[in-house]
């Protein structure tokens, strides 16, 4: 059944293609059936709590809570809309009614605000009291009730970190009645941030513990590869993982080519202005839809081309107020489209959903099929379509768009042993109480502590201000024309994409920065009318400490990155012409990480080494995502045509792909290790992609510092080809 504004027509991909604008650029359909839920009887522990509410479970709800009832700690593996909710709602509810407390985490200040007014509702009708927030946007007075009075705690680990842990005392008694920690969206927990919550969620069980309590943990996941060993590794418990794939309604999914601006199609309309044309359309038709765009940019682009008043952009960085009108405004209908970054990925509540359009693959199938699930909760066929941008990744699923109906999802990795985040937890741990030896969870840590009578003290003053849980460095505060706060970068963000001269686009509105304050980390901002946008230029340099060969020719190992915006370029809107480049004088940022590095033969003339090997580093970059769970942006590479220092691995041309974080967080190691199905995969597209000298689906990167300047694909592609020769056919391990 489609939504009534379809009225008359069999299919969304006959109603798209009814428009010239689409027609004949559809180059996959399938019909994904329904797999809705069943609903059977239960009778166990929180049978008293769903009967008050009115509520059956469904089969693996009820699998979930008998799993819970026997004390078990439960991660869910669910697709979305499957319910996971329900499953820590109703025991979380049932141990308020006993006087014990449970404190539940979420990666997103929206997600537990969204959570929060469904728990109210259901406490209130089982006349419980004692739900609250915990959060940056809790009031004084409201925190002191939360800490008095609360039971049932929705926070985040940013507020763990800063707000609950260094106060533990002054929540003793909730501390020590801990009954339930509850992980919502478990597998947004990877990478860096992941590392960082594993290490804030080994200072909370420990303080729990030293007030007597030993919380069960329910965590509700995406699907991802490991559930149980994610969980496992952010907690150092043991968990049952439990898997369930529910589909409430039919769902279309469809492929949608830019339109081809030459005859070969070797050229493509931009995938941006593709979207907005869709989202327009989708606007204009009386349809509810979200439009997921890989970057800030790119979202407030697609609305500014959309110029419809129905389409809206959203995303991190605006502040609270600003996000929570616009889901409103999505709800009641005010709104048709928002195009958001990975910012509306997770569950928020935004009511029913008629489409989802993902431009680009957002870096996995598991986010694939997280976004796509935000349409299709209710009864009415859902679409979604699949953008393909001028990207390596994209270029690999346009061919081979059943993969992602029939890839396995991937592996989430989070390392608590990371040598440069864990350190400082370490030492946030020991201010919270002295450390014992056994808890001392990396030797990094021991040289920097101090020991007495066999405990561990820091000799730090303030060590949770050393620490920022999400992005590198310090925060900067976002200062509109009004002197009012627009929202919030990293230190790397605002050098890259707010720095003097930069058009920062907010709102769909354009602002021309006017100054950037290291010392205050403040961004100053002028209201601007421009008619183009910029793009930063940046020098990067990279020193190895150590390493190790892991086998054919690859090296891994620690290293210290030096990174600085030099420069910017201005662009056209639309056709993306250089306008001119400007050169800037930035801090520069210096941090150790990890990397694996090769050397490619020596199979061209020395005059295309440089152009060589910098378009197979882009290449590699471009498809690596395939092979472990990483943003794009957490990875970067450098080539060189002669290192300038000595290497263990000897000298000649050389190509690194890093880890784009202090200390790393596995992602070279991991790529090392499928190095040679990574290198095949890459020779592939080289050798598929139609163009002569290298474009976007091939070796063009859009995080190029120097702007790709120097490529050859040609040179690369004869690299490529010898070094598969060389490879063996199974992955190392």
């Amino acid at each position: 059944m489609l939504p009534e504004a379809l009225k008359g027509w069999e299919s969304y991909r006959e109603w798209l293609e009814a428009d010239p604008e689409f027609r004949g650029r559809i180059v996959f359909a399938r019909t994904l059936p329904q797999r809705p839920p069943r609903s059977v009887p239960y009778d166990g522990t929180f049978a008293g709590v769903l009967q008050a509410l009115g509520l059956t479970p469904f089969a693996h709800q009820r699998e979930a809570l008998l799993q819970v009832e026997a004390g078990k700690n439960v991660v869910m593996a669910y697709s979305t809309a499957a319910g996971k909710s329900l499953v820590f709602q109703v025991p979380v509810l049932q141990a308020a009614m006993e006087g014990e407390t449970s404190l539940l985490l979420f990666p997103t200040k929206a997600l537990a605000h969204d959570q929060l007014r469904r728990l109210k509702a259901m406490a209130e009708a089982l006349g419980v009291k004692g739900v609250y927030p915990y959060d940056g946007d809790t009031g004084s007075h409201l925190r002191r009730k939360a800490r008095e009075e609360g039971l049932v705690l929705l926070s985040n680990p940013d507020m763990l970190h800063y707000g609950l842990l260094p106060r533990h005392g002054a929540w003793a008694s909730f501390l020590s009645r801990l009954r339930y920690l509850v992980l919502d969206e478990v597998h947004a927990y990877r990478g860096v941030f992941g590392t960082h919550v594993a290490l804030v969620l080994f200072r909370l069980l420990r303080l729990a513990r030293h007030y007597g309590a030993s919380p069960q943990v329910i965590a509700a996941s995406a699907t991802i590869g490991n559930a149980k060993e994610h969980a496992e590794n952010l907690t150092g418990l043991p968990f049952v993982a439990l898997q369930e794939e529910v589909a409430r309604s039919e769902r279309e999914l469809l492929v949608l080519l830019p339109k081809p601006l030459d005859r070969k199609g070797e050229r493509r309309r931009s995938p941006l202005l593709e979207a907005a044309y869709l989202a327009r359309s989708l606007a204009e038709g009386g349809l509810r839809a979200i439009v997921f765009a890989g970057a800030r940019r790119s979202a407030e682009l697609i609305a500014r081309y959309a110029a419809h008043p129905g389409v809206r952009p959203y995303r991190a960085g605006y502040t609270a107020k600003e996000r929570r009108r616009l889901e409103e405004a999505l709800k009641r209908g005010e709104v048709r489209v928002l195009v958001s970054t990975s910012a509306l990925e997770l569950g928020v509540d935004i009511g029913e959903l008629d489409a989802v359009v993902l431009v680009g693959y957002p870096g996995s199938v598991s986010a694939f099929w997280q976004r796509a699930g935000r349409a299709g909760r209710g009864e009415r066929r859902a679409l979604v379509v699949f953008i393909p941008r001028e990207d390596p990744l994209d270029e690999y699923f346009l061919h081979r768009p059943e993969l992602l109906l029939q890839s396995p999802p991937e592996m989430a990795v989070a390392d608590p042993q990371n040598p440069v985040l864990c350190p400082l937890h370490l030492h946030a741990a020991a201010w919270e109480k002295p450390l014992a030896k056994e808890e001392v969870l990396c030797l990094e840590a021991l040289g920097e502590l101090r020991e007495k009578d066999g405990l561990y003290f820091t000799p730090k003053r303030r060590p949770h201000r050393d620490l920022s849980l999400r992005g590198l460095g310090t925060t900067f505060t976002l200062w509109g024309p009004e002197g009012e706060v627009l929202g919030y970068l990293d230190e790397r963000q605002a050098y890259w994409e707010a720095h003097p001269g930069a058009v920062y686009l907010h709102g769909g509105e354009s602002y021309l920065v006017r100054n950037i304050d290291p010392q205050r980390r403040e961004v100053w901002l002028l209201p601007a009318l421009e008619d183009y946008y910029t793009e930063p230029r940046a020098e990067t340099d990279l020193e190895v400490v150590q390493g190790e060969p892991v086998g054919h020719g690859v090296w891994v190992g620690k290293v210290v990155l030096r990174e600085r915006v030099v420069a910017y370029v201005k662009k056209r809107f639309f056709t993306g012409s250089v306008l001119e480049e400007v050169p800037l004088f930035l801090p520069e940022i210096t941090f150790p990480t990890e990397a694996l590095w090769f050397h490619p033969p020596e199979v061209v003339p020395p005059h295309q080494i440089p152009g060589g090997i910098h378009a197979l580093e882009h290449a590699l970059i471009g498809l690596l995502p395939l092979f472990v769970l990483a943003e794009r942006q957490d990875i970067g590479g450098l080539s060189y045509p002669f290192y300038p220092r000595p290497l263990p691995s000897g000298q000649g041309a050389v190509i690194f792909i890093y880890d784009g974080y202090p200390g790393g967080v596995g992602y070279a190691r991991a790529a090392a290790r499928r190095f040679p199905e990574w290198m095949r995969a890459t020779l592939e597209l080289l050798k598929r992609c139609p163009c002569e000298e290298g474009c976007p689906r091939c070796v063009l990167s859009p995080k190029c510092g120097n702007g790709n300047q120097y490529l050859d694909k040609k040179a690369a592609l004869l690299l490529a080809a010898n070094l598969t020769l060389s490879l063996p056919r199974r992955a190392l391990h």
